[in-house]
């Protein structure tokens, strides 16, 4: 689903507009003149899904060629190692992300997600191999793409969002740090912090930026800064951000 030029939405599931399998993360792909760029890559259980959509917006999934993790929960990087496997894609993320995938199931929150009936009992995940680090603050010149690493953790200890430039437009692609109207995620996690991800929320106040392009529910095509602004104000009040309250369907 193109919403932009050459930005498409090529996986979304219950929680956002259903393109692919219900337990998908939105994942946003930037064509970059040289090769598609993947942010995020679904659960992995509709790859298949993933490759119709693109196909369906004249996109070629053999023209994959890297893929950026926000962080390393199951909905937005399970996905990650069928696609290096069927694209031969190359898998970015930050040091912790790959740390945090080392350690297993627990270090990411699966095992309990699973145990509550975010995933079925029998979701397998496997790992996908890191071919390259991302720090924080570090920007990468991708064809006419600049991929800039922000660090925004809270939702998870290890999450990243990243500004993507392109000529004189910019879009943030937030994952789980913040989504429309300013909403967060409050959950159950170990590492969910909402102090730390007011800290990070404040820290996105600084970038420029007209497209949001967050990990679950609405896009924002203009204007997407308000957002943001709506949660800083609310921390200015010295009030949490509001709560996204995703339905059971």
């Amino acid at each position: 689903m193109r919403i932009a030029p050459a930005t498409y939405l090529v996986a979304s599931g219950a929680q956002g507009c259903s393109l692919t399998h219900d337990l998908d993360c939105n994942c946003w792909l930037f064509d970059s003149g040289e090769g598609l760029v993947l942010f995020d890559t679904g659960a992995g259980l509709d790859t298949d899904g993933i490759f119709s959509v693109m196909t369906e917006n004249g996109l070629t999934p053999d023209d994959l060629q890297f893929v950026f993790l926000t962080h390393a929960h199951g909905d937005h990087s399970a996905g990650a190692r069928e696609l290096q496997r069927r694209t031969g894609c190359k898998v970015l993320c930050s040091r912790l992300t790959s740390s945090l995938l080392d350690e297993g199931e627990p270090a990411f929150s699966l095992d309990v997600a699973r145990a509550a009936g975010v995933y079925p009992d029998d979701f397998v995940y496997t790992r996908p191999s890191v071919d390259a680090l991302i720090a924080d603050g570090e920007t990468l010149a991708i064809g006419d793409l600049s991929i800039e690493a922000i660090a925004t953790p809270g939702h998870s200890l290890d999450h990243h969002s990243y500004l993507v430039r392109r000529n004189d437009t910019a879009a943030l692609v937030t994952g789980d740090a913040i989504f429309h109207s300013g909403r967060i995620i409050y959950q159950g996690t170990y590492d969910f912090d909402i102090r730390v991800s007011a800290e990070s929320i404040r820290r996105l106040g600084n970038c420029d930026f007209e497209i949001l392009l967050p990990g679950h529910g609405f896009f924002v095509r203009h204007g997407g800064r308000r957002h943001v602004d709506a949660a800083i104000l609310h921390l200015e009040k010295l009030m949490t951000p509001r709560p996204i309250e995703f339905i059971a369907i």
